[in-house]
C-alpha cells in the first residue's frame, strides 16, 4: 500500500477501534441478549438508511443499489448454509447468537471498507481529502460498535477487537490504492459492493438479531429499543 492506503486504513482502523472502546463499556454496564440485540439491530438500520444507501444511490442508481441488495441477501443465505454445516462455536445459545452475527458484521463492513476506500483514492489529489480521513474515523465509530458488541459479549477481549479492527480496515487501504490509479472506471464496482454489504448487514440485523430479541422479550420494548439505536446513530452521523 502506499501512502493514501495507509492514510484510509489508519483512519478506518482508528474508528472502528473507538467504536470498539465504546461497546466495551456499554456490555460493562448493560447485560442480556434483548437488550444489546435490539440496540445494535437499531444502529445497523440507521447506518444503511442514513448513511449507506443514500451514498450508493447517488454513487449508482436505484437499478444497483436494487441488484447489491439482492445479491447481499442471497450471499447472506449461502453463507449460513455453510456456516451451519461446517461451525460449531459452543453449546451455550446466547453466545452462539452473538458470535453468528459479529462474524457476519464483521464481513459485511469489511466489504463497505472497499468503496470506502475507493472513494478515498479518487479524491486522493483533493483538497479535502484530510476532511475525507476524518469522515472514516467518524462513520467508522458507530460501525464498530455495532459489529464488536456481539463479539464482546460472546466474550472477546479487546485484543480481539484490534484485530478484527485491522482486519476489516485492510480493504479500505486496498480500495484507495485502486481508487487513485483506476478512479471513475470502478465507480460502479463500488455502488455494488456497497449495497451488498448492506444486503448482509440489515438481513444480519433483521434475522439474527431482532428476531433473536423478540424471542425473549415483548416486542413494544425490542421497538423501542431499537428507535433508540436508530436515533442514536442518526444523530451521532447528522451532527457529526
Amino acid at each position: 500500500m502506499d501512502s493514501l492506503g495507509w492514510f484510509g486504513f489508519s483512519a478506518s482502523a482508528l474508528g472502528m477501534l473507538i467504536g470498539g472502546a465504546v461497546a466495551w463499556l456499554f456490555c460493562g454496564w448493560h447485560k442480556g441478549t434483548p437488550i444489546i440485540f435490539s440496540l445494535s439491530s437499531g444502529m445497523i438500520f440507521g447506518l444503511a438508511v442514513v448513511e449507506i444507501l443514500p451514498e450508493s444511490m447517488a454513487a449508482g442508481g436505484w437499478l444497483l443499489t436494487v441488484i447489491g441488495l439482492a445479491a447481499g441477501y442471497g450471499l447472506y443465505h449461502h453463507l449460513e448454509s455453510m456456516w451451519h454445516r461446517v461451525v460449531v462455536v459452543t453449546n451455550r445459545k446466547n453466545h452462539d447468537a452473538w458470535i453468528h452475527s459479529g462474524v457476519y458484521l464483521l464481513f459485511s463492513v469489511a466489504i463497505h471498507n472497499f468503496p470506502t476506500g475507493i472513494a478515498l483514492g479518487v479524491n486522493a489529489h483533493s483538497p479535502l481529502v484530510e476532511q475525507l480521513g476524518l469522515a472514516v474515523i467518524f462513520h467508522n465509530i458507530p460501525e464498530g460498535l455495532a459489529v464488536f458488541t456481539p463479539l464482546l459479549m460472546a466474550g472477546m477481549g479487546m485484543m480481539g477487537v484490534v484485530l478484527g479492527a485491522i482486519a476489516v480496515s485492510i480493504p479500505v487501504g486496498i480500495g484507495a490504492l485502486l481508487g487513485s490509479r483506476y478512479g471513475a472506471d470502478i465507480s460502479w464496482l463500488s455502488a455494488v459492493m456497497t449495497t451488498m454489504a448492506v444486503g448482509i448487514m440489515l438481513t444480519v440485523a433483521a434475522k439474527e438479531m431482532l428476531g433473536t430479541a423478540l424471542k425473549e422479550t415483548k416486542m413494544i420494548d425490542c421497538l423501542l429499543l431499537s428507535m433508540l439505536g436508530f436515533l442514536s446513530v442518526w444523530c451521532f452521523l447528522i451532527f457529526l
